[in-house]
């Protein structure tokens, strides 16, 4: 077979793609290398697209998206892609994670890639500014190919990660305080993962968010000036390092960006009644 390899004696498995891989390709290769122990390490090859190549498919060698193989999706009578083949013989192996957030996130990254490979995504998700729009060098290099896949599979780890949090997100928000005020409706929350994206989803006009890891403490209304809040709290724990945002949207009080804030000594309850009393 002639293909671009990268051979390392000490590692036996080999995942072989077509040459300028896609990102179907590249989730596929993803997928095995990050929950099947044994291809962990595992070589890449890199071939012309054939609808053949994969006679000599073992498991030591496995091919994706091309060859004809167990995981080339490119077969009469198929509606699917490579990234979902592989995906439902990993589960099938039951190596896959089995917690409850995982298994969510995983699945919403599955359909979101086939969507995508079948040509049924939105319109946004094959513009220029589309993951799958610049992982692809297309100058049929082979260190470009190893160089696509190495970028796929780090901006699929993000990917899993912000789906997690906001699978995590979802069970947080179950436990909200909701309230009335000035502003309209309120929700008060503590979380890790709860973000102003996630809230824009809900209904509410103004929101506390309470982050126990950064102790940090962060107002949003989409739509209201909060500048009261903002000086409600600053004259009530004028230590703390305050921040107004110059959208008067938002009020914060330390995050991941600022670790050297001051906290405030408010507690969660009187944080929520400055807003219902504003």
């Amino acid at each position: 077979m002639t293909g671009f390899g990268w051979y390392n004696p000490s590692m036996a498995k080999t995942l072989v793609t077509h040459i300028n891989p896609h990102l179907d390709d590249i989730l596929g290769i993803w997928l095995f290398r990050k929950f099947n122990p044994q291809f962990k390490d595992a070589n890449l090859e890199f071939i012309s697209a054939s609808r053949e190549a994969a006679s000599d498919e073992s498991d030591e060698k496995v091919y994706i998206g091309t060859g004809g193989g167990q995981f080339d999706e490119h077969k009469e009578g198929l509606e699917t892609c490579a990234g979902t083949l592989v995906f439902e013989y990993l589960n099938q192996e039951k190596v896959l994670p089995q917690d409850q957030i995982s298994q969510k996130a995983l699945e919403k990254l599955i359909q979101w890639n086939q969507l995508i490979d079948t040509g049924k995504a939105p319109e946004s998700q094959f513009d220029e500014f589309s993951i799958q729009s610049f992982i692809r060098m297309k100058d049929n290099l082979p260190d470009s190919s190893k160089r696509a896949v190495e970028l796929g599979e780090e901006i699929l780890n993000r990917i899993l990660q912000v789906l997690k949090k906001k699978e995590q997100a979802i069970l947080d928000w179950e436990k909200r305080e909701e309230f009335e005020s000035k502003f309209g409706k309120g929700y008060a929350v503590t979380s890790e993962v709860i973000n102003r994206e996630f809230c824009r989803e809900q209904d509410g006009d103004i929101y506390l968010m309470y982050t126990p890891k950064y102790n940090s403490v962060q107002y949003f209304a989409p739509s209201k000036d909060i500048k009261e809040i903002y000086e409600k709290v600053s004259k009530q724990d004028p230590e703390a390092s305050w921040f107004l945002h110059q959208s008067h949207h938002m009020v914060l009080c330390g995050s991941s960006s600022a670790p050297d804030s001051k906290p405030t000594k408010l507690t969660f309850e009187q944080l929520i009644e400055i807003v219902k009393t504003a």
